[in-house]
């Protein structure tokens, strides 16, 4: 009935099917005289934090498996060209969290040691292992101010069942050890090693394909609305109309976290009467184009290299997306309101390189400065790809503590 109503769940339950075949034939290649290394994240955007780990895991002469939760993960590891699998012996969704998938699961894998990333613990998965004596780490943890974890005695009581099966627990900064702590406050190693994304995007940046824009793209003032969901346009998409009118140099990105088709026509609706093209029929774009919507999934890391200024959507609903995309590649940016769940956004607010806003005022107000002043806007963006950059150094920190003493 659930997977009926909904369509994510639906097509996350299909994605499963044939999973043990599909796990069962990865591990079948494993070299047994090999540590390995189990990786499991909620989503793409954990995905991004494990992968330096994984690559420094794997020079070290480790193998790695991941599993995902998120029919998101899968669909952003399925586009086409992406290149952050090459290192996993295994990627695959982790099954339900259920005691004789876990024990199935487990005899299959054997792993030296499992990783939590972020904050997407399963319990049975978590304490069987520990009964089976598996050492576990959480790395680039984090605990949200108010979260159900830690804001009362019946999460604090629960997730200190979990946080004491754990080896390790590294986490993205000091508030949020303290509020492990509250939770657990003898376990004996909760530390603060920083946020392994910041090597990603950086190590990304490196290689990234950035995508070619259409001719009338070219030496426009580019904004990016990145990642964004209903309540993002809501905010946005009047004050981006007005400033199409009142600022020719201006060229807009739209690129909705989710493009479904129904969301896609929706700002074709909106923006009728401006140019615009989808990303799919680029090649058909005139002269005449302001407007590029995005219609695909991979490829916002590269469109945001063509930025001056960026949006990041998703703090209108559930908390930020990805910021250190956009700052790591020198664009001012700017956010919703529910963005507690970036550390990174809290400091560079608290630096004043980056602006929230909580309603279309706000944002006019930001967007309509910076497009007046360019080059505040450049310094700026200068600054923030320069915070980014003083923020590695997380995964070279962490590995050590993940291989030493496997077998």
């Amino acid at each position: 009935m659930l997977a009926t109503c909904k369509p994510k769940i639906r097509e996350s339950i299909e994605k499963r099917e044939g999973l043990w075949v599909r796990l069962e034939e990865a591990v079948s290649k494993r070299d047994w005289q090999k540590p390995l290394l189990w990786f499991h994240v909620a989503s793409a955007g954990e995905f991004l934090q494990a992968q330096p780990l994984i690559v420094r895991c794997t020079a070290e002469g480790a193998e790695c498996v991941l599993t995902f939760s998120s029919i998101n993960a899968f669909r952003w590891l399925q586009r086409p060209g992406q290149t952050e699998t090459q290192n996993l012996l295994a990627i695959d969704f982790l099954p339900v969290d259920k005691i004789s998938n876990v024990r199935r699961l487990l005899g299959l894998m054997q792993p030296s040691r499992l990783v939590w990333v972020s904050y997407d613990l399963w319990p049975n998965l978590v304490w069987e292992s520990h009964r089976q004596g598996i050492p576990q780490s959480l790395i680039s943890g984090i605990v949200h101010a108010g979260s159900h974890r830690t804001a009362n005695l019946v999460g604090r009581s629960f997730y200190h069942s979990l946080y004491t099966c754990l080896e390790h627990i590294l986490t993205v900064s000091e508030a949020d050890r303290r509020r492990i702590l509250s939770a657990i406050p003898e376990h004996p190693q909760v530390d603060v090693m920083g946020d392994t994304r910041c090597d990603s995007v950086l190590e990304r940046r490196d290689v990234l394909e950035i995508p070619e824009l259409p001719p009338a793209a070219k030496d426009r003032f580019v904004f990016v609305a990145g990642s964004t969901w209903p309540p993002d346009e809501a905010c946005i998409f009047s004050v981006l109309k007005e400033a199409l009118n009142k600022y020719p140099e201006l060229f807009l990105i739209l690129a909705p976290h989710e493009p479904t088709e129904e969301h896609l026509k929706n700002a074709e609706i909106f923006f009728s009467g401006t140019s615009m093209v989808r990303w799919s029929q680029v090649s058909t774009a005139t002269s005449e184009v302001r407007i590029l919507l995005i219609d695909s999934v991979g490829i916002l890391a590269g469109l945001y290299h063509s930025a001056k200024m960026a949006y990041v959507g998703g703090a209108f609903t559930t908390g930020v997306h990805n910021i250190l995309e956009p700052a790591s590649l020198g664009a001012t940016v700017a956010f919703g309101p529910k963005h507690d769940n970036s550390m990174e956004a809290l400091q560079m607010l608290e630096q004043k390189l980056a602006t929230t806003v909580k309603n279309s005022t706000e944002f006019q107000d930001w967007f309509f400065a910076l497009l007046n002043d360019h080059e505040r806007c450049v310094q700026l963006g200068g600054q923030s790809r320069a915070f980014v950059e003083t923020q590695a150094g997380a995964a070279d920190i962490c590995t050590p503590l993940l291989v030493a003493d496997l077998s």
